[in-house]
């Protein structure tokens, strides 16, 4: 009796810290955030993968660390934080035996592998699918051992794991792009740079999700691997990684952007407020949160991804149209377009929707330079501005929008140093198309993810195709009325043809 008493206690105390160790899990994204998210991927489809603005976190500060007790829940904040739009995560390994852990968890790689492959899984289509970046930092101990007392390496007791084994049996070799498809990529001339085709570039979003069907990219922080052993990983050349370093520059002109959009995969890893989020966010880098969170207030972190996931949607847009729409409104109204609003107090510039048939002026930019705009000197509604027709942009100029959130820095340098004060202008983004389906490429663009015919051009359609319609159907009543009439006057047609028939001469003619 006494045993299984002090059983039951041991039970009862590790239940207690199983529900005392867990995470309150992020809540879902809402429809309204996940349209936001799907059209700035959309807009950069054009952009280079290592010019994306990829929010991250440190595994290790944000989640796996001593509080993390329940491995289970763990993972399942992990992958809550990829359902929120996290793209990019720095992962401490140690080495246990022959095997890597997750620094200061039980946790294998493997497993970890496992929960993040379920999620590119889970996400593998066209609706969700997005680039994620996994940068591993494997301590010096975990290959070569512990330091001894005298400060000697002691070599490791096991065997230098196989990673590229473990990446094998985890996730698989099909969505993870490695060097060997860089290079293929750059040889067949399908990589840019910030000046456009480069050998030595990147391939746009696209291409790698799309035409690649890849997902995944790996780089390794630490430079300890071998990396003719691990040919799925990239070693730290490729990054510009920053490490608590919040000194940097603010760009003031043109050139200083194209010097920060030369270097590719840029990453500042750092405690942030929110406002300091959205300013590095702006400034082109891909900011990494290495704030120290616990159990007790892992939620608290959605308040800085509200600051640095969506980037250019104001708060709580795109609003989606039926909520959008005003009711008994007299004068044309479609709430399916976008404006950028500038505010001149503080300098910023977010989207929300608009009527389309309201009048503003709209942005252009110059052909070929991402980071030289003009506004128009006219106002009209959104459909004047058709890239296939005359527009009221200047010459070598179009109609566009910020792809990115370096390009709307750019942007509101621009109207800072300009007159415009509070402004609202068009923006080459619309769902008019699809209601809710945010794309661009003018008035006109098609929505990707459904093939239906707008309400506008069903009716340009249907009007021709009814109008026929109705005059077959009023020919055929009216004939039917209208009797033949050979049939409403009978006998009198019977008594001239007879007339004729007595005319007639029998026999053949001589």
């Amino acid at each position: 009796m006494t045993s299984f008493a002090t059983l039951f206690f041991v039970w009862m105390a590790l239940l207690l810290r199983i529900a005392h160790a867990s995470f309150d899990i992020l809540p879902s994204l809402s429809g309204q955030e996940q349209m936001a998210i799907r059209s700035q991927r959309d807009l950069m489809s054009n952009v280079t993968i290592d010019q994306l603005p990829l929010v991250g976190v440190n595994l290790r500060n944000v989640i796996f660390n001593d509080e993390s007790v329940n491995d289970t829940e763990s993972l399942e904040a992990f992958q809550s934080l990829m359902q929120n739009g996290v793209q990019s995560f720095r992962l401490d390994l140690q080495q246990n035996d022959s095997v890597y852990n997750l620094a200061n968890t039980d946790i294998e790689l493997g497993t970890f592998l496992l929960a993040f492959e379920s999620f590119v899984n889970m996400t593998d289509d066209n609706l969700s699918a997005n680039i994620l970046t996994l940068h591993l930092n494997i301590s010096n101990a975990a290959l070569y051992g512990n330091s001894s007392s005298n400060g000697s390496v002691v070599p490791s007791s096991g065997s230098v794991p196989n990673i590229t084994y473990t990446l094998d049996q985890s996730m698989g070799r099909l969505r993870i792009y490695t060097p060997d498809d860089l290079r293929n990529d750059q040889l067949a001339g399908a990589t840019y740079d910030n000046s456009g085709l480069s050998s030595s570039g990147w391939p746009t979003l696209n291409n790698f999700l799309y035409s690649k069907r890849r997902r995944v990219v790996i780089t390794e922080l630490s430079n300890t691997l071998n990396y003719s052993e691990t040919p799925y990983i990239f070693d730290s050349s490729i990054l510009h990684y920053d490490v608590r370093n919040k000194t940097l520059e603010t760009p003031n002109t043109v050139a200083q952007l194209m010097n920060i959009s030369s270097i590719s995969w840029r990453y500042l890893e750092a405690d942030f407020t929110p406002a300091e989020i959205r300013e590095y966010t702006n400034m082109g880098f891909s900011p990494i949160i290495a704030n120290q969170y616990s159990k007790d207030n892992f939620t608290s972190i959605e308040t800085i991804l509200n600051h640095s996931v969506v980037w250019s949607w104001d708060t709580d847009q795109p609003v989606t149209t039926h909520t959008a729409t005003p009711k008994n409104s007299d004068s044309l109204v479609a709430y399916n377009c976008a404006v950028l609003k500038y505010t001149v107090s503080n300098h910023s510039a977010f989207w929300e929707v608009n009527n389309c048939y309201d009048k503003y002026q709209a942005l252009c930019r110059y052909t070929e330079r991402a980071y030289e705009w003009a506004v128009t000197e006219a106002s009209d509604t959104y459909f004047a501005f058709d890239r296939r027709s005359e527009s009221h942009c200047p010459d070598d100029y179009r109609f566009a929008l910020p792809r990115t959130p370096l390009e709307q820095f750019s942007l509101i340098m621009h109207l800072a140093n300009t007159t415009y004060q509070n402004i609202q202008i068009w923006v080459d983004m619309n769902s008019i198309a699809v209601s809710n389906c945010w794309v661009t490429g003018g008035p006109y663009a098609t929505c990707p993810y459904q093939k239906v015919v707008s309400r506008r051009n069903f009716v340009t359609m249907l009007t021709p195709v009814t109008v026929c319609c109705f005059f077959i159907l009023v020919l055929v009543s009216y004939l039917n009325l209208l009797r033949v009439p050979i049939h409403s006057n009978r006998k009198n047609w019977k008594r001239l043809l007879n007339e004729v028939s007595k005319s007639e001469l029998d026999g053949v003619p001589s």
